[in-house]
């Protein structure tokens, strides 16, 4: 499929999926040539735009996410390893929920304190 609907299936705009694929998110192997040069991507690249877009509001960066599709595409890691990756991120964004809960409830005090 071309870019353009690529983009349609994924969600993202074409200049996000460039950027990802500059990034190397989006490897070679989802990515053929067409005759007249344009990029065929393969069923696989929407997959892993979706994967990209739900890691990143887990709270993964590009680069955690791009070692991550790597590692675990490679088979490099062992089930420990990969459990440990996921349960350290999971850690990560239960303190980040945690700071969220807490700087909301410092904003309905101050929202409160402006009511009265």
């Amino acid at each position: 499929m071309l870019i353009g609907e690529l983009a349609k299936k994924s969600g993202l705009p074409i200049d996000t999926i460039r950027f990802y694929e500059k990034k190397g998110l989006i490897d070679s192997e989802l990515i053929q040539r067409k005759s007249n040069n344009y990029r065929d991507y393969s069923e696989p690249s929407v997959e892993r735009l979706i994967l990209i877009q739900q890691a990143k509001r887990l709270g993964f960066t590009l680069t955690e996410i791009q070692e991550w599709i790597k590692a675990f595409e490679s088979d490099q890691l062992t089930v420990a390893q990969k459990q440990s990756i996921l349960g350290q991120k999971l850690e990560q964004i239960e303190e980040r929920i945690n700071e969220l809960k807490r700087m909301k409830i410092y904003l309905s005090e101050k929202l409160a304190r402006l009511h009265k």
